[in-house]
């Protein structure tokens, strides 16, 4: 499934950069604003484990709940400028997603770096881009 989360934050960010296009050009965003919402509530919110996942769930939730408010707001307001910080931080979160995957394909070549903890990757990305959201 991690292939799969990778393709989740890929599409998203197309639809985000869609939707800010849209807003910028004046069009309607609501089709790309739409798909966004729903990768984020359908494909990530679901994947979620809040039970096991720890913190990083917990964070993870929150950066997820603040960004579909503001591909709301951006909607509503036609404030491209709102997406831009979401498109960030659903940039960094890939590009982390994208080394744990990078890193498990290794993990058959005698690689062991930083698999035995994968989440040593992808928390500080997630503490960024909460204190960047809450700041």
């Amino acid at each position: 499934p991690l292939e799969l989360i990778i393709l989740v934050y890929k599409r998203l960010i197309e639809n985000l950069r869609e939707a800010q296009r849209a807003i910028e050009l004046g069009a309607d965003a609501t089709p790309a604003a739409e798909k966004a919402l729903d990768l984020i509530e359908k494909g990530l919110v679901a994947a979620l484990d809040t039970k096991n996942g720890g913190d990083i769930a917990v964070n993870l939730a929150a950066l997820y709940d603040w960004s579909m408010r503001e591909i709301l707001q951006a909607r509503l307001k036609k404030n491209a400028e709102l997406l831009t910080g979401v498109i960030e931080v659903f940039k960094s979160l890939e590009s982390a997603w994208v080394e744990i995957s990078a890193m498990r394909a290794s993990e058959g070549t005698g690689s062991r770096e930083v698999m035995s903890n994968p989440i040593s990757v992808i928390d500080p990305v997630i503490d960024s881009s909460v204190v960047a959201v809450r700041g």
